[in-house]
């Protein structure tokens, strides 16, 4: 199953976005344009359909009214998803409706026929839903939910709802923004299912990576491709603290003749293995977005980095937000490629019209497509 479009209303700064998404797709564009928004948007429904229910993830967000766009006086916000499995086309929208001092949302799922009218799958409004099951009477199951509660979520637990595989898709995106001060800390072992999204279980996570059912061999590759773009760490072990029993890690690098502690690593052999860990220890995960991974990374890794990037990405969908002109010369594709603006009026995402083209004249002169925006003033 693959994501292929997002349509934002009023969602933060995505006044009005409707942007499309291939295997790997990269957002650039400046401070504050939007980028980050397009993948909290996404954070966002995989939160809901996690939790059942959106009312952590809106408060998480500072309540519904810090959510909308602040432009203008906003009653409703909504997310519009499409997505493709196995020659099906589904198309999944979230709303939430100001109510009160709260807020109520609204779902409706439709599955895409071509030359036809879409089959309606799913319809909630402020609690109050019902989804097409075969096992029910009339083909419909209807209950009463909190007002506040994700429908697909619920539906998806019936073994006849046409559109559970979307539920579980949906629920198992992952979005990674390592944060160096929470990645030097020791983590509990028993936080380990899956990598935080700042990096604050890196270690319990990598530890379980190790004993794990593959042999270790997820670790192994983690560690060797950090290893690859940054030459350390030579090893990398995990160790149980006497104290407390957490797990943290030490590492040998080149030259030295006693191990780095994990408080002590580098910023950047801290990010790039947290994002390595996401990219190839995550393997239950459908969809991975990183943010802004040039982030205390050298310049000179970037091009290494992007190899994995697009290694990753035939195994699961990637997205990528960027300031950086350099990451985007270590992707030869500009279809993958979108630049994210901020207006008066909102977010904008453009692509290429032709990006066939581009790429076959930046071929013949040797450009890269960072320079290639460059020129263009990329978020400008």
């Amino acid at each position: 199953m693959k994501l292929t479009t997002l349509r934002a209303e009023r969602y933060r700064s995505l006044k009005h976005v409707d942007t499309s998404f291939g295997g790997l797709s990269v957002l650039i564009g400046t401070n504050a344009s939007g980028k980050s928004n397009v993948l909290d948007a996404l954070r966002f429904l995989s939160e809901g359909v996690r939790a059942k229910d959106f009312a952590d993830s809106v408060a998480d967000r500072g309540g519904v009214l810090h959510l909308a766009w602040k432009g203008e006086v906003v009653g409703e916000v909504s997310v519009e998803t499409h997505y493709e499995d196995e020659g099906k086309r589904y198309a999944w929208t979230v709303g939430l409706r100001r109510a009160g001092g709260g807020f109520a949302t609204w779902e409706r799922l439709y599955q895409i026929h071509d030359g036809g009218s879409p089959g309606h799958l799913l319809e909630a409004n402020a609690g109050k839903a019902w989804w097409y099951s075969t096992q029910a009477k009339s083909n419909r199951v209807s209950l009463a939910l909190a007002p506040t509660a994700c429908a697909l979520a619920v539906a998806s637990a019936d073994e006849s709802f046409p559109a559970r595989r979307l539920g579980a898709f949906v629920q198992r995106w992952g979005f990674f923004d390592p944060s160096p001060p929470l990645l030097r800390r020791a983590s509990n072992v028993l936080d380990a299912d899956r990598l935080d999204t700042f990096g604050r279980n890196l270690a319990a996570r990598l530890y379980a990576l190790k004993k794990g059912p593959d042999g270790g061999e997820a670790f192994n590759r983690i560690v060797t491709a950090t290893r690859r773009v940054l030459g350390v760490p030579e090893q990398l072990d995990l160790r149980e603290s006497d104290i407390d029993g957490r797990v943290y890690f030490v590492q040998r690098e080149p030259g030295l003749s006693y191990d780095v502690h994990q408080v002590g690593a580098s910023s950047g052999t801290l990010r790039i293995l947290a994002m390595m860990t996401a990219l190839f220890g995550e393997a239950d995960a459908s969809l991975v977005g990183v943010e802004e991974p040039e982030n205390h990374v050298h310049p000179s890794a970037l091009r290494a980095f992007a190899e994995y990037l697009r290694d990753a990405s035939e195994r699961v969908q990637i997205l990528v937000t960027t300031h950086s002109p350099l990451l985007l010369d270590c992707l030869p594709k500009a279809e993958e490629v979108a630049v994210v603006r901020r207006t008066q009026d909102g977010t904008t995402i453009e692509r290429e019209q032709h990006p066939e083209a581009i790429d076959a004249a930046l071929d013949a002169s040797g450009f890269g497509l960072g320079e290639f925006y460059e020129t263009k003033g990329f978020g400008a």
